[in-house]
């Protein structure tokens, strides 16, 4: 899937640059911290300086892909040194400056040669050099094809870092991604000596207190609307407050409301402060939902994306409901 062009152009900016930096989006999931974690190991076999800064801190169940603490959280006082003497950024998962945060904003101005390792959906170029391929599954799966490409050695480190990556954004093998070529591409992984069942429960098997209260308070929540197509939960701040929970243990609460029978569009409401509202858009893959995220300067796949509104939840609710109606009318 991904062009020898592309792999060429990576392997020479790799090549000639001595000094790295690998970030991903704002509240990273799996297929972020995952191919973080395998293309700065690519990297350091390379015998290249590398850093992973992010903004924000991975959830707690990917703690077992950075026992070392490798990813750190970016501080303009403590990393204005390394950012600046950095040749190259590698931005993974994302092509969205707004999403990069304080990062971004540096990254965005500075002499940086950049280059983007993505699968999202982008219609205008993001950065020099763009390798965003939205039919692959994960960007996961594109930072297989690279390394693969460029004789990497697949070791086991790398190896359970592209497997989570794969396996979550595919929903454990079970979304419409989940092509044949990923299936290759998992065996290929297991032969590298990771144990598949350790990671599941790492990853499924390993919920805090503080996340499945907030669960319960997000499933009491759970409406529905336009005849049961359509299930709406939310999440306030209140709720997360009262479950001692934080923003990265709504990771994955979006999926659950399309399971259930009938329903073809889940929406996950999250109340964030300063009037914000972030919305999870879920389909189970009848009726496309990128466009209507797009339209509040989101984005996303097909059948799945997000978007922040400002205002209050119950207004961005109310809104939301009512364009999304639109969808049910046009089938």
């Amino acid at each position: 899937m991904l062009k020898k062009a592309d792999i060429d152009t990576i392997d020479e900016i790799i090549r000639t640059y001595q000094q790295f930096i690998v970030t991903t989006h704002v509240n990273p999931d799996g297929d972020a911290i995952g191919s973080e974690i395998a293309f700065a190991h690519f990297l350091k076999q390379r015998k290249k300086s590398v850093k992973i800064l992010n903004s924000s801190p991975a959830p707690d169940v990917f703690q077992f892909l950075d026992p070392n603490g490798e990813i750190e959280i970016y501080d303009a006082s403590r990393h204005i040194e390394y950012v600046s003497n950095a040749d190259a950024v590698f931005i993974l998962d994302i092509s969205d400056w707004g999403r990069l945060r304080e990062l971004g904003e540096f990254i965005r101005g500075s002499h940086l040669t950049k280059v983007c390792i993505d699968h999202h959906p982008k219609n205008e170029p993001f950065v020099e050099h763009d390798a965003i391929y939205p039919k692959a599954s994960s960007t996961g799966e594109l930072i297989f094809e690279l390394l693969h490409g460029l004789d990497a050695k697949l070791t086991t480190r790398i190896s359970e870092a592209l497997y989570t990556a794969i396996l979550t954004d595919t929903g454990v093998f079970r979304y419409s991604n989940t092509t044949p070529r990923v299936h290759q591409i998992a065996a290929e992984l297991l032969g590298r000596g990771i144990n598949p069942q350790q990671i599941h429960k790492d990853i499924y098997e390993n919920q805090s207190h503080a996340r499945v209260k907030l669960m319960a308070s997000a499933l009491a929540s759970l409406k529905f609307h336009y005849e049961n197509q359509l299930a709406t939960m939310i999440i306030t701040q209140k709720m997360l407050a009262e479950a001692g929970a934080s923003l990265k243990d709504t990771d994955g609460l979006s999926d659950f409301p399309r399971t259930i029978e009938g329903v073809e569009i889940a929406l996950l409401f999250i109340e964030l402060d300063n009037d914000r509202v972030k919305i999870s858009f879920r389909s189970n893959g009848n009726l496309v939902i990128n466009k209507l995220a797009q339209s509040y300067n989101g984005g996303g796949h097909a059948f799945a994306s997000g978007a922040t509104l400002t205002g209050t939840l119950d207004g961005v609710m109310q809104k939301v409901l009512t364009d999304a109606a639109a969808l049910f009318r046009s089938r």
